[in-house]
């Protein structure tokens, strides 16, 4: 398995991890029963929309259209957007930053869409499930590149589709998950290679181990979330517009340019841009 650029840190990069204080900050959520809202309230923070599960190759570059709550793959990123020549940023500031999130009786967003684990029958409302996220890492694509790309390398069918449909500019991973598990009451249950098929059924390609006597970690890493991008042939291939939150089942693209004075869009011009779009909303 190859691995992510973003896991080749040096001896500097650990040391500096060591003596931040802050960064070993643990964020402790209560028990939920809506997995989905549960993930999407942790990429919010950051300003990323949240995928309906953690996924294992849907990052930069992946064309998407549909609904937030039921997304359309319309391409992988080496169809449109070539890993060789836009390379991959990695931010990884917010490295260490822990997230808890409990649920009873089921697995939460792990086991929603493409289930990355699913419940074994020996895992019932008598048991809660703790969730635990570590390592969150931005993957993104420099926009400038994007719109060199755009304008010179890419396929006129890549152009055609991009005028309909979004692609993931920026994603959002969690480089490792660990799950253990309680009875209701508190009382961990202990885990081994014995009965972990009784609680867990892992898909295949999940790297997974028993790191101790009551936890299970996912070490593969899995995109939770992205930021939607918009490169319509009206743009110029400028990355003018992103969607970062949804409402209502649609995407919110905003303008993200800094210096654009206020457009007074004519009312037809808005009425085609609706009946073309109807899945977005475009905020000035």
């Amino acid at each position: 398995m190859k691995t992510p650029q973003f896991f080749n840190w040096s001896k500097k990069h650990l040391l500096t991890l060591m003596i931040l204080p802050t960064a070993f900050t643990a964020c402790k959520k209560p028990i939920t029963d809506d997995p989905v809202s549960a993930l999407n309230g942790l990429v919010k923070e950051y300003g990323f929309i949240g995928y309906q599960n953690p996924m294992e190759t849907s990052g930069t570059g992946t064309m998407l259209a549909g609904r937030p709550t039921a997304l359309s793959f319309v391409a992988p990123p080496e169809d449109c957007f070539s890993n060789e020549l836009l390379p991959r940023n990695y931010d990884t500031s917010n490295f260490r930053k822990t997230y808890n999130y409990q649920f009873q009786g089921n697995l939460g967003f792990l086991a929603f869409g493409t289930p990355i684990v699913s419940a074994g029958l020996g895992l019932n409302n008598q048991h809660t499930v703790e969730v635990e996220l570590n390592g969150i890492t931005i993957e993104y694509m420099s926009s400038i590149g994007v719109t060199e790309w755009y304008r010179d390398g890419m396929r006129e069918t890549c152009r055609e589709y991009l005028d309909d449909v979004g692609f993931v500019i920026q994603a959002l991973i969690t480089d490792s998950m660990k799950i253990s598990i309680k009875k209701v009451g508190g009382l961990n249950i202990g885990l081994n290679s014995d009965n972990v098929a009784d609680y867990f059924e892992f898909e295949a390609g999940v790297d997974w181990q028993i790191v101790d006597e009551y936890s299970i970690e996912i070490s593969t890493p899995k995109y939770i979330g992205y930021q939607l991008g918009r490169l319509r042939l009206e743009d110029d291939g400028r990355v003018l517009y992103r969607a970062k939150t949804v409402e209502d089942d649609q995407f919110i693209f905003e303008a993200i340019g800094l210096f654009d004075d206020p457009v007074e869009v004519p009312m037809q011009a808005q009425q085609e841009n609706n009946e073309m779009d109807e899945n977005s909303v475009f905020v000035r």
